[in-house]
């Protein structure tokens, strides 16, 4: 079962990877940009020089923004196609001095993480764990490739909102804010969706409720020592792109950062 849902995530991310490397550009869209790259950024708190290992990297946009940091990085990701479109975005970069390189590792294969090396100063997974049929083996391998106190920050959509269990209440009220109905949360559930109107075929994702997710790192031996919840940046109704864009007082997605102790 697990090989069937690791199979479909690859085809879908495999299938995608051209549509999403055009949307992605060289620094991700507005809401990695603007939102989750700069919690991330701020959360690892990295000094130039440091030494990072990145799960799900997609077209390595934060990849490249650690390296032009001065950060020395390894970005990783399940999609060989998304890994080529990576290093093509990294070769004609303006700084070819940037010490990034990436590498196709499945993430939900510890032994896999194990051959990347180490050990790291930090490990990085941005809006990839959605994607993940299991944790616990990112989890365990990011513990057993990080140095002592290393940090490990994970940005993923936010399981108590933006879950495939929620619809926009919109108020009657004029003036008033709009809102979320939320139908499901607890339980563990596949869904398939898509990010974007364009999207041509839909991504498989993964539900977890937050107890879990946290478990699985818990259970790794990582611990807990920072968390941010991350709304999208504000627009009125008529020119949002999401319907996040009205919603600031919700969070879309949240960061989460765990340490090896």
């Amino acid at each position: 079962m697990i090989a069937q849902l690791r199979q479909q995530v690859l085809d879908g991310w495999e299938k995608g990877a051209d549509f999403f490397d055009e949307r992605w550009g060289d620094q991700g869209d507005e809401f990695h940009h603007d939102v989750f790259a700069p919690a991330a950024e701020q959360m690892l708190g990295l000094e130039r020089g440091a030494k990072v290992i990145e799960f799900a990297c997609g077209n390595g946009a934060f990849a490249r923004r650690l390296g032009r940091a001065g950060m020395s990085v390894l970005a990783t990701d399940l999609s060989p196609s998304l890994i080529a479109h990576a290093e093509r975005r990294t070769e004609t970069i303006s700084d070819q001095a940037v010490d990034v390189s990436y590498q196709t590792v499945d993430a939900t294969d510890e032994r896999a993480i194990l051959n990347c090396g180490g050990p790291f100063d930090a490990a990085v997974c941005i809006m990839g764990v959605m994607s993940m049929p299991l944790l616990r083996p990112m989890f365990g391998g990011a513990w057993r490739v990080l140095r002592p106190r290393g940090a490990f920050v994970v940005v993923t959509l936010h399981p108590g909102y933006a879950t495939a269990g929620y619809k926009l209440a919109k108020s009657e009220e004029e003036g008033e804010p709009h809102g979320l109905t939320i139908t499901r949360y607890l339980s563990r559930y596949v869904t398939h969706g898509r990010t974007n109107t364009a999207q041509k075929e839909p991504q498989i994702y993964f539900h977890r409720s937050m107890s879990e997710l946290l478990a699985d790192a818990f259970a790794s031996g990582l611990v807990l020592d920072g968390m941010e919840e991350l709304a999208a940046p504000q627009q009125p109704i008529e020119e949002a792109k999401l319907m996040w864009n009205f919603l600031p007082e919700i969070p879309m997605a949240v960061a989460l950062r765990f340490r090896r102790v």
